[in-house]
């Protein structure tokens, strides 16, 4: 019988665990730590480590950039512009920027809306929602 060492990676570890679900969490928590540095002191390169992780294969660290570059407010529009000027630019990022909300947001929302393709589409459906929310604000 092989000792519980001699298993390949991904395999279920003696405590029950996939070893590659365990190297997924070393990974997680490098996007947490960079959504703390990102949201608490702007640490560029923690926001750069945020971009990538949104565009990671991996569902749970691109969860936890999406949130941390929301909760960043503000400060997160200007990583998402830089972004769009080094082409970068995806769907999934321009909707954050209805998550963010306020006058910065929609202006960019409306500068890339004007534009072509899915980035574009992304950007209109975005504004559409806000325009909705701020109906239902003003009319409750």
């Amino acid at each position: 019988m092989p000792l519980p060492t001699s298993r390949p990676i991904g395999t279920l570890t003696g405590c029950g665990h996939s070893t590659r679900r365990l190297m997924g969490v070393g990974s997680s928590l490098k996007v947490i730590g960079a959504g703390v540095a990102w949201r608490t002191v702007g640490i560029e390169s923690a926001g750069e480590k945020l971009l990538e992780a949104f565009t990671s294969d991996d569902e749970q660290d691109r969860a936890l950039a999406g949130i941390s570059i929301v909760k960043a407010g503000e400060r997160s529009i200007d990583l998402i512009e830089k972004a769009g000027s080094m082409g970068r630019l995806s769907p999934g990022l321009v909707r954050l920027l209805a998550d963010i909300g306020g006058p910065r947001s929609k202006a960019l929302l409306s500068e890339i809306a004007a534009g072509e393709g899915q980035v574009a589409t992304a950007a209109m459906e975005s504004l559409e929602l806000l325009k909705q929310i701020d109906s239902l604000d003003s009319s409750g």
